[in-house]
């Protein structure tokens, strides 16, 4: 790729994206916290191809979450490779980028479901037999009666179709499902994390669960459908369950391109990806309440047990000074260190995988801690020039309708509260030859 008209190129595009469609395509298939848009991958590819880069690459993306950039490299005719270690998200992003040519099975998966939804309709709040013992994984007093019920005979009525007519079509019934989990469940309305409506409110709760899984499966199968009909088959994705700081399912070279959206921090305080996805896991995807547990345990910053490096804060300034000012406010240093250290075993990975002079994006937001301000774009830009990695460009942009909390109260005092992030930055590396592991 040739690098010396990328940024005139780059320059021309306004990055706030103000009232552009977000949801076009698979891109709307479901609800995803920190989602990022769509117009950011499509415009950098966009400068890329126009910059020499050729169809038919390898994209990566090592926090795949919603598969926002796997489904635009599909668009553009590039393969995608995603990661994740949230179960759900790798469904969902397996369901946003599977290309169905043949709609006879799915076509036939519906009438069936179809025909079962006057039994469905007719589980009252006596109808508790319906309840297996995994299905206590679910907390209780996070969902109306009958409703519940229905959720888990919907369920149980997905499984049947998934026997039936294979995964590719039983996934998109669980996406279905999942996306009213949330909206039949006591969950309070435009939060991510887990709370539950004012009991008032409960008690006058009761959605019509048939009808909100019909419309939510007729709009994921036409979503599916404009993808397929709109992507070239060419275009293939791979999504793994599985954690990026490590990477042994890629060799050494394999892909030609990464763009992606880390983490803002850790799980804990941040976006709790587990929490948004555990009910609707446990419910539409057969997960076990451990296992989405474990996502917001073993995300960055989290408890994952690998050798660190202890050297981290040579690597960078920014982080040095950010670690000096959170010790002087008796802050969060330790914590910031860790989550630091696994976003650069996944940066040595990610040099590792991708071909000499092939770009790497980060898109990034800075935050706070212990009301600190992080510099994440600085600190990700000085640990991969330690890396090797050229830096190209930095492009900043505002993000005035991301969902993400903009203010928090991290000492649980009422109206002490600190702000958040509001802007990002968009930083384009190219991958060196040769890791710098000193």
């Amino acid at each position: 790729m040739n690098t010396e008209n990328l940024s005139d190129i780059l320059a021309e595009i306004d990055w706030t994206f103000e009232n552009a469609d977000t949801q076009y395509l698979t891109h709307g298939l479901h609800k995803y916290p920190a989602r990022m848009i769509p117009q950011i991958p499509d415009g950098l590819l966009t400068a890329f191809e126009s910059s020499g880069f050729d169809d038919g690459q390898t994209i990566l993306d090592p926090f795949c979450g919603s598969g926002t950039t796997l489904v635009e490299s599909n668009l553009h005719n590039h393969s995608a490779i995603g990661f994740d270690i949230n179960p759900f998200a790798c469904q969902l992003s397996t369901a946003k980028t599977t290309q169905i040519t043949d709609w006879t099975r799915v076509n036939d998966a519906i009438k069936d479901i179809q025909d079962e939804y006057d039994e469905i309709d007719s589980i009252d709040s006596n109808s508790t037999h319906f309840i297996s013992e995994s299905d206590t994984d679910v907390n209780e007093g996070w969902f109306p009666q009958p409703q519940f019920s229905q959720l888990i005979q919907i369920e149980k009525k997905v499984d049947a179709i998934e026997n039936k007519y294979g995964s590719t079509v039983g996934r998109l019934f669980r996406i279905a499902l999942s996306n009213i989990v949330r909206e039949v469940s006591f969950q309070r309305n435009g939060e991510f994390k887990r709370y539950r409506m004012p009991e008032e409110k409960r008690e006058t709760h009761t959605p019509d669960v048939v009808s909100l899984f019909d419309d939510s499966l007729i709009e994921v199968i036409n979503a599916v459908k404009d993808f397929s009909n709109e992507v070239n088959s060419n275009a293939q994705t791979t999504v793994y369950q599985s954690d990026s700081r490590v990477m042994d399912e890629l060799d050494t070279n394999e892909v030609d391109c990464v763009i992606t959206s880390p983490p803002y921090g850790d799980h804990r305080t941040t976006v709790a990806y587990g929490q948004f996805s555990r009910d609707l896991s446990i419910i539409a995807h057969n997960e076990s309440k451990d296992s989405m547990l474990d996502v917001d345990k073993t995300g960055l910053g989290g408890r994952y047990d690998y050798e660190t490096t202890n050297r981290i804060q040579e690597y960078s300034p920014a982080l040095k000074r950010t670690v000096e000012e959170l010790t002087e406010v008796d802050g969060r240093a330790d914590d910031a260190v860790n989550f630091f250290e696994d976003y650069f075993a996944v940066m040595k990975q990610v040099g590792r995988v991708v071909k000499q002079g092939g770009p790497i994006v980060w898109v990034v937001s800075n935050r706070t801690m212990s009301r600190q301000p992080i510099p994440t774009h600085l600190i990700t830009r000085e640990l991969c020039e330690h890396l090797g990695f050229n830096h190209v460009e930095t492009v900043p942009r505002s993000i005035p309708t991301k969902t993400l909390p903009w203010e928090n109260a991290p000492e649980n005092e009422v109206g002490n509260k600190g702000e958040l992030m509001a802007d990002e930055n968009i930083i384009i590396m190219e991958a060196p030859s040769e890791i710098n592991l000193s």
